[in-house]
C-alpha cells in the first residue's frame, strides 16, 4: 500500500492554539483559585489547596475541551460518527489491548514492590497526590469529571492527536509515537520518588500509542481505553480507601 505523503500545510496548526488557550487557562482559574483562598477560606490546609487546584484544573480542561470542539465544529458530527463507528466494529480488539495493558501493569507494579531502597514503591507520587481529592466524599462527582473524563480528553488531544497525529504528518507517525509515550509518562512524574515510576505509565502509553495508530489515527481508540483505565482506577481507589 502507497504510503500517503504530508506536507508541513497539512498539519492542522490551528490546533496546537489549544496548549496556549490551555496553559492560560491554567493560569488563571490557578491564581482565581489562590485569590480566593486568601480572602475567603481563611485558615488553610493541605486539602483545601489540593481541590481548589483540582478544580482550577478541571475549569482549565473544560476550556479546552470546548475549544476543541469549536475549531471542529463544520466536521464534528462527521468524525464523531466515523469514530463511534470504528468503536463499535473493534470493541473486541481494544478491550483485547486494555487487559493486555492491565496485566502487564499489574505484574510491574506488583514486582516493583519488592526491590530496595527508593527503586521500590506501591504507589506513584501522582496516585498518592489524587488520594487527597478520594478523602472528601462529597468531592467524588468532581473527582470523577477531572480523573476519569477530562484529564483523560485532554491528555489525548495533546499526546495523541497533536503529538502525534499531526507532527507524525512530517516526522513520522512512529517516532511521534515513541515521543509521545515518553513525554506523557514524565508528565505523571514530576514528583517521583523512585525513577522506575515512570514505567507504570510508560506501558500504559505504549497501550493508548498502539491502539491510536492501528486505529487509523481514530482519537476515541485510545480515548476509550484512557477513560475505562481511569475508571477502573477510580473505582479500586474508592473501594481500597474505604
Amino acid at each position: 500500500m502507497k504510503q500517503e505523503k504530508f506536507q508541513f500545510k497539512d498539519i492542522v496548526w490551528k490546533d496546537f492554539s489549544l496548549i496556549v488557550i490551555l496553559i492560560v487557562s491554567m493560569f488563571i482559574f490557578s491564581n482565581a483559585s489562590i485569590v480566593y483562598s486568601t480572602f475567603y477560606l481563611g485558615e488553610r490546609s493541605e486539602s483545601s489547596d489540593m481541590l481548589l487546584s483540582s478544580l482550577a484544573q478541571l475549569l482549565a480542561y473544560v476550556v479546552t475541551i470546548f475549544c476543541f470542539y469549536f475549531l471542529h465544529w463544520h466536521d464534528f458530527e462527521t468524525r464523531f460518527k466515523a469514530n463511534v463507528y470504528y468503536l463499535k466494529r473493534h470493541v473486541f480488539f481494544l478491550l483485547m489491548i486494555f487487559i493486555t495493558m492491565f496485566i502487564c501493569s499489574y505484574g510491574y507494579n506488583v514486582g516493583v514492590q519488592y526491590l530496595p531502597g527508593d527503586l521500590g514503591f506501591d504507589e506513584t507520587q501522582n496516585e498518592r497526590e489524587l488520594n487527597i481529592l478520594f478523602q472528601n466524599p462529597e468531592f467524588l462527582p468532581f473527582t470523577f469529571l477531572l480523573v476519569v473524563v477530562a484529564a483523560a480528553f485532554v491528555e489525548e488531544i495533546v499526546f495523541r492527536h497533536l503529538l502525534i497525529g499531526e507532527l507524525g504528518k512530517k516526522f513520522n507517525f512512529k517516532v511521534m509515537g515513541v515521543i509521545s509515550a515518553v513525554l506523557f509518562s514524565l508528565m505523571h512524574v514530576t514528583g517521583a520518588e523512585s525513577p522506575l515510576e515512570f514505567g507504570s505509565y510508560f506501558i500504559l502509553a505504549i497501550g493508548l500509542v498502539y491502539a491510536y495508530l492501528k486505529s487509523g489515527r481514530k482519537l476515541i481508540s485510545s480515548l476509550s481505553l484512557h477513560m475505562l483505565n481511569n475508571l477502573i482506577s477510580f473505582i479500586l481507589t474508592i473501594y481500597t480507601l474505604n
